[in-house]
């Protein structure tokens, strides 16, 4: 039998986030059989057989997101020096 977990978290992004977070519950979780995504803002519902473990969950949740938008950040203090580097300036990066 499916079950129907319903999981808010602050932050999240679902039009943005709802692939990563799909994927990355999916993968870690086999009793995780689908992740949907809602429009109620920070709202992703999860269908999974067996017991619920929403701890789990939401914690991998925050996780996933706290780490994805800490590279977001990472890529885009590094842009800069990296288009100087293309473009031969070999000036220290700042």
């Amino acid at each position: 039998m499916q079950n129907l977990c319903q999981i808010t978290v602050p932050g999240l992004e679902v039009a943005a986030d709802w692939r990563l977070i799909h994927d990355r519950l999916l993968d870690e979780f086999p009793e995780v059989t689908d992740v949907l995504a809602t429009t109620m803002k920070g709202t992703i519902l999860i269908l999974h057989g067996g017991p619920a473990h929403a701890d789990a969950w939401l914690e991998t949740v925050s996780e996933t997101i706290l780490n994805f938008r800490h590279v977001g950040r990472a890529r885009q203090r590094a842009t800069p020096a990296r288009n100087r580097l293309r473009a031969g300036d070999n000036r220290a990066a700042t």
